[in-house]
């Protein structure tokens, strides 16, 4: 049972900031290990600055082998070393209207190295209306919420920005947010709460 209003392929590719995504796509072997539904996959710039890769893998179910894949175990198995890991309070800004500012998102804050390049990841899990940075409270609330509620679907997303040389990790932490804002609000249509 699908439980989404739109299909990534309906996720704009042009976002308030400047932001202008090009879309790309996983390589079929790749799609036949993840054994997703749906995915977002696309590279957002926006003039002066390095780019944002956004990455989406979307589960209508979770069970029997299909669910997200933690970039904790990815990322290594691409060859990257990961430098350090720990959540990371992402602050919102309120949406227009709002009486109040959003509560920050907590997400899983890695830096990441191969040879000389260095990245900045963001990821986190949204699973049926919450945002998680755990992997075990992720499949604890596919257990029982799929007691309960009858539903296990969910979504890992992702936000990596490379470090330039000699770029202050904070100012990769300001792009990653400031793109995050934007996405934010869009995340309902495509990962249902």
């Amino acid at each position: 049972m699908l439980f989404r209003s739109q299909a990534y392929a309906e996720f704009p590719l042009a976002l308030d900031g400047g932001w202008r995504g090009r879309p790309d796509h996983l390589a079929p072997d790749v799609l036949a290990i993840l054994a997703l539904d749906d995915y977002l996959l696309a590279d957002y710039t926006r003039p002066g600055e390095p780019p944002v890769n956004f990455y989406s893998a979307y589960y209508a179910t979770q069970s029997g082998g299909g669910s997200s894949h933690s970039p904790r175990t990815c990322i290594p198995g691409g060859g990257w070393a990961m430098t350090a890991l720990e959540e990371h309070a992402v602050a919102l800004p309120a949406a227009a209207g709002a009486a109040a500012p959003l509560p920050p998102l907590r997400v899983n804050r890695a830096l990441i190295q191969k040879g000389e390049q260095r990245q900045l990841v963001y990821y986190w899990f949204r699973q049926r209306g919450r945002s998680l940075t755990d992997e075990y409270a992720v499949k604890w609330y596919i257990l029982s919420d799929g007691i309960a509620r009858n539903r296990s679907d969910g979504a890992l997303l992702r936000l990596v920005t490379p470090i330039a040389p000699g770029e202050d990790p904070a100012r990769a932490d300001r792009r990653l947010a400031e793109f995050l804002a934007q996405v934010q609000p869009l995340l309902p249509a495509f990962v249902p709460d």
